[in-house]
């Protein structure tokens, strides 16, 4: 019959498996059953507080289903012994259902693994299409995204309408479980997982068979045969041998009615332990557990939790899962029974030097259980060795160093390993392999497995990597080989190493689903440019969710690329990606990356001996050290010679000013009472020559950006000229010399530049207008000192070089007086081109080679000047004067250096400069003495400000017309 609530307060059957039968006599009792009394312990498990239900358990796997509040509905629900974390099974809903499209399901049998990994779980759900009837499903953490649930639906046949559909368990390739055409009887189904194929398995002449349980070649449920008169007879507990297609009957003294809600392994060979729910005569389900030992004796272990109604439902190992109801509260319980389960153990140190021979090895079905140490060390020698249907469990360490030795050999039908210790072996053995005679196989790692993998032996194998997987150590590179299906969980470490033989890969003959981190540790200096990590016949899916390397110098970089059947990973040279550098440095950087990435051959080409201390440094070293390498000042120093350009700009516009001047302040003269002095008093004669000269130093600060660093100036020079009138003109010429001194402290960068400049001018007014124009050139002769000094490496880089600035430059002012106050409102424009040639450093291996560059900037400046004077005695005149003025510089205001390593010539890259500031404050302020009709002193401050500059100069010039 299809299992049904007890009590009406319950919900429908996929939330209780306890079978309600109709009450009668003929129950046997075969006299080789004892009932064993045994002290056991029971924990309340419960998610939430609206009723749980604990329906299926195998390893640390736990599923069952909760009421969702609010309606007499379930939800699935997947619960981890070992984690103890509650989750959705098989997926979250938005209702509480957890099945997609249900408006209630519930989980069984699972299998070993964790969701995201290989487990296998069957369930049942109901739809508002298909209510109240069940449909079921089987959830497969391994596969595909999107393709881990198929539902099931029991084919309806000879016109009969399946009505509900529910699986119970599942083991390797089967599904078990039970269908109803008829709401009186049940019917037993076996579903064949790899070919999609249902077969009935109803007990000869029983009216009613229910499939609840399979582990290895046996099944096990209920039946209930006719009874006279019409009716289900009693229920009766049997196992099914498919391997001799034969069934036997158990019944609990005592008991009217008896149904088997499990089976599972005993721990030995033969033995099985059967989940019970039994019927005494006043109609009340009392929970057991059948032992089967292997001469087929039976020994019942009943279990006494207190409540009003009780069940068990399924076992593995010491544990069994069920339900009881106390106080009106649905609860799930796990329970330990000690010594139901007998597994072959070892807690201690067990070694064997034997050759071709397993340390631990059992017949088909037995587990075995390993806590303690086994270090086996003869040639062909096996840590644990498992058979048929056997489980391995290993929470201890397993060793093998022998030649062709393992820590595990797998053999025989769905074998398992579940590894959370270590298994560890030399490079001449295997920490695991599995026979020709392997099928099904079940691998679950959440531990550490530190050796080969070799078990392409046998079909149909799953792999679970929940754990550390790879090789430590040094040595010979290795690959690690399967076929079946690999998944590694979010929890999996995948560790190969990078060698100068090779790398470590994993290669499947089937498929693999990837998460979780891929760990790559490099043993070797000579990197290969592309590594192939992973392979997979039939296809990669998913993706590492870290990726981490060890031992790779910082100026490298490695990432992975996925194809539908590999992984592999890409090494390169990646100074111009390195996080927290600037972009001068990423500059150098890629010029590095080039001399390594760019070589034809498969291998990448060592740094040249110059650069090779990079290698050594971290991650936090190597950007102080691209900007010693960079050369950055050389673009810098650009725009210091660009503004060093208005220090002869300044001398020969001033000198065209000063006749402006003389003739404003002799309109301030006319407009006063009794000054008369100063309009007969010139800045030069009229018609005669005049010589002048002026000195002049400076001092600047350019501040850099995100990407520059800061520069330092000092200027000092002089320039003396000649000039004369010529009709309404006056044109002259003047020559100078400058030495400048620019400091780029950061990057230990040094600049001196002598310059001679010469310049021809002229200056005329028409009324109050006044014209000036100018032109000049400077020679300049350029020192450049480099320190290139970063951890294992400290040189000394220098290099002289020639360059050129012109400029030419106009000037346009209104001249008028106020009261005693000449004013002069004015707008200049000035083009300067800046040329250098190129150059090679001498001095350090790592230097740098310069091309010659040019740039032009324009600079227009809009301002008023404004003088006055005083007479002083001995007809003396003091006249101060000032000036306030907007700069607007255009063009080139991004300086570059475009720049090779000496060492490296085709490895070239260009660095940007501090910038030129395209908005400037100009500020004036100084005072000349006219001490006599041929004779003028002055001194002067001149200062420039803007976000990034801020310039400070003095000069003092002199005049003599004759």
């Amino acid at each position: 019959m299809r299992n049904k609530p007890v009590l009406s307060s319950l919900p429908r059957a996929r939330a209780l498996k306890i079978l309600a039968v109709g009450l009668g006599a003929g129950a046997s009792v075969s006299s080789a059953q004892a009932i064993t009394p045994f002290d056991f312990s029971y924990e309340t498990l419960n998610y939430g507080s609206s009723g749980t239900f604990l329906t299926g358990i195998r390893g640390d796997n736990i599923v069952g289903n909760y009421t969702i509040p609010g309606s007499t509905e379930t939800g699935g629900l997947y619960y981890n012994l070992a984690t103890g974390t509650w989750a959705a099974m098989p997926e979250a809903t938005a209702n509480g259902a957890n099945f997609p499209g249900a408006i209630g399901s519930s989980p069984y049998g699972p299998s070993f693994g964790t969701p995201d990994g290989i487990l296998r779980v069957v369930g049942s759900y109901q739809t508002e299409t298909s209510a109240p009837y069940d449909l079921s499903y089987l959830y497969d953490g391994a596969a595909p995204a999107g393709q881990s649930l198929i539902t099931l639906a029991y084919p309806d046949g000879s016109g009969a309408q399946t009505l509900y559909t529910i699986a119970h368990s599942n083991f390797g390739n089967q599904a078990v479980g039970d269908y109803d055409t008829d709401l009186a009887t049940g019917n037993a189904f076996i579903y064949d997982i790899d070919t999609g194929t249902y077969t009935t398995n109803n007990i000869p002449g029983a009216i009613s068979t229910t499939a609840y349980g399979i582990y290895g070649d046996k099944i096990a449920g209920g039946y209930a045969m006719a009874e006279i008169g019409g009716g289900a007879g009693p229920e009766h507990g049997y196992i099914f041998d498919q391997t001799t297609g034969t069934y036997t009957t158990y019944d609990h003294p005592g008991a009217v009615a008896t149904h088997f809600e499990g089976i599972t392994s005993a721990g030995r060979s033969g033995e099985y332990n059967l989940v019970t729910n039994w019927i005494t005569a006043d109609g009340i389900a009392h929970p057991a557990i059948m032992h089967l030992a292997a001469d087929g004796s039976v020994t019942w272990y009943d279990i006494d939790i207190p409540g009003v109604v009780v069940s068990s439902n399924s076992a593995y190992g010491d544990n069994v899962v069920g339900v009881y109801i106390a106080d009106g509260q649905v609860n799930g319980y796990v329970a330990t029974i000690p010594g139901m389960y007998n597994p072959i153990r070892n807690e201690g140190t067990l070694t064997s030097s034997a050759d071709n021979e397993a340390a631990l090895s059992g017949r088909k079905g037995d587990d075995i259980v390993n806590s303690g140490t086994v270090a086996v060390s003869g040639n062909g020698g096996i840590g644990l060795r498992g058979e048929t249907y056997g489980v391995l469990k290993n929470t201890g360490t397993v060793t093998a160093s022998g030649i062709a030795g393992a820590a595990v050999e797998m053999h025989g039908l769905y074998g398992t390993l579940l590894n959370s210790g270590t298994l560890q072996t030399a490079f001449v053995a295997d920490a695991l392999r599995t026979g020709p005679d392997a099928y099904g196989t079940v691998i679950v790692n959440t531990g550490i497995i530190d050796g080969r993998l070799a078990a392409t032996a046998g079909l149909n194998k799953r792999f679970e990597n929940s754990g550390w997987l790879g090789i430590s150590g040094t040595g010979l590179p290795v690959t690690d080989l399967f076929s079946g299906t690999f998944v590694q969980t979010a929890a999996g470490t995948l560790a190969l190493r990078m060698t100068d033989s090779g790398n470590d890969a994993l290669d499947v003959v089937g498929t693999v689903r990837l998460a979780g981190t891929l760990a790559a540790t490099f043993q070797t200096s000579d990197f290969l440019k592309s590594y192939a990590l992973v392979g997979a016949t039939d296809g990669v899916t998913g993706a590492f969710d870290t990726f981490t390397t060890s031992g790779l110098p910082a100026l490298f970089a490695a990432w992975l690329d996925y194809a539908p059947t590999t992984v592999t990973m890409d090494v390169a040279a990646a100074l111009g990606s390195l996080p927290g550098t600037t972009a001068n440095e990423r500059a150098a950087g890629r010029a590095i990356d080039s001399m390594i990435n760019d070589t034809g051959d498969n291998t990448l080409a060592q740094l040249p001996d110059a650069l090779e201390p990079l290698y050594a440094l971290s991650a936090s070293q190597l950007p102080a050290a691209l900007g010693a390498l960079s050369g950055e000042a050389y673009a810098s120093e650009q725009s210091v010679l660009a503004g060093d350009s208005l220090y002869v700009r300044q001398a020969v516009l001033g000198r065209l000013r000063q006749g402006s001047y003389a003739e404003a302040l002799g309109a301030v003269a006319a407009l006063s009472d009794g000054n008369a002095t100063v309009a007969s008093a010139p800045s030069s004669s009229p018609s005669g020559a005049t010589l002048w000269g002026q000195a002049y130093g400076g001092w600047s600060n350019l501040d850099g950006n995100g990407d520059t660093s800061d520069v330092s100036e000092n200027i000092g020079g002089i320039i003396s000229g000649v000039d004369m009138r010529v009709d309404r003109w006056r044109v002259g010429a003047a020559v100078g010399y400058s030495q400048s001194n620019a400091d780029v402290s950061a990057l230990g960068s040094s600049f001196n530049v002598d310059s001679l400049q010469v310049a021809l001018y002229a200056g005329t007014e028409t009324g109050p207008w006044n014209w000036r124009f100018g032109a000049s050139y400077a020679f300049n002769q350029i020192d450049a000192d480099r320190t290139i000094a970063y951890s294992g490496s400290l040189q000394q880089a220098n290099a002289q070089y020639n360059g050129g600035t012109a400029q030419a430059f106009g000037e346009v002012g209104y001249g008028f007086a106020v009261s005693k106050l000449a004013l002069e409102p004015f707008a200049g424009l000035a083009f300067v081109n800046v040329n250098t040639q190129d150059f090679a450093e001498s001095g350090a291996t790592a230097g740098l080679s310069g091309s010659s560059e040019s740039l032009g900037i324009g600079y227009s400046t809009l301002g008023i000047r404004a003088a006055t004077n005083f007479a002083l005695s001995g007809g003396m005149v003091l006249q101060p004067r000032a000036a306030l003025a907007w700069q607007y510089a255009f063009g080139d205001t991004a300086t570059a250096a475009n720049l090779a390593f000496l060492s490296a010539p085709g490895a070239a890259f260009s660095v940007s400069g501090v910038p030129i500031a395209e908005n400037t404050a100009l500020v004036e302020l100084g005072a000349d003495l006219l001490v006599n009709p041929h004779a003028r002193v002055g001194l002067s401050y001149t200062g420039q400000f803007a976000d990034n500059v801020s310039d400070n100069a003095l000069q003092a010039n002199v005049a003599w017309s004759f």
